[in-house]
């Protein structure tokens, strides 16, 4: 009888240390698996893309010195993205930015840090140079949208103003709020 209690509490004793190990070693694999989303799943150096419109033109591309995508938030993220759009008529703007995010489900590409718009060429006459700490830029409208300060500074004038949409291909700009400006013909 005695036997039988003592087989009894051994098989419940190794019963209870399985359980154990299995919540330990469960546990090291959740938290494993949970870094591992965390980390990008794929990585480049020197992204190039370019946009066409529908007539064949080349209307933008994207360039970037890295990229990163993160499936836990379904988001790429760029360091130093230069982004040239063609405007109506035919000069090239170009829009940088230190880092930027563009999700998988969405057109919208948010640029961060010391974002510039200028004419990729400079000295063609429209030396202007707009600046921002952020911007979000649609990809497929080529419009974009900050509500954070801008300042615009060009051969004649300069631009103070809270928040601004640009339409850059049409370049027409449209300016929130608090407006200062300074013209010196």
């Amino acid at each position: 009888m005695r036997k039988r209690y003592l087989l009894l509490i051994l098989t419940l004793f190794f019963g209870l240390a399985l359980l154990a190990v299995d919540r330990y070693t469960s546990e090291m694999t959740h938290s494993l698996s949970e870094q591992q989303n965390q980390e990008p799943d794929y990585y480049g150096k020197a992204l190039n893309s370019r946009q066409y419109d529908e007539n064949g033109a080349l209307s933008q591309t994207f360039t970037a010195a890295e990229s990163r995508h993160y499936p836990l938030t379904q988001q790429t993220r760029f360091s130093l993205p230069v982004v040239h759009v063609t405007d109506e008529d035919g000069e090239v703007w170009q829009v940088t930015a230190a880092e930027g995010t563009l999700s998988d489900q969405e057109s919208l590409l948010r640029l961060l840090s010391d974002v510039k718009i200028q004419p990729a060429v400079s000295g063609s006459g429209n030396d202007l140079l707009i600046r921002t700490n952020s911007l979000s830029y649609n990809t497929r409208t080529q419009i974009a949208v900050t509500d954070d300060p801008v300042t615009i500074t060009g051969d004649q004038a300069d631009v103070q103003a809270t928040g601004m949409t640009l339409d850059i291909p049409r370049q027409h700009i449209t300016f929130n709020s608090q407006v200062n400006t300074r013209y010196v013909p």
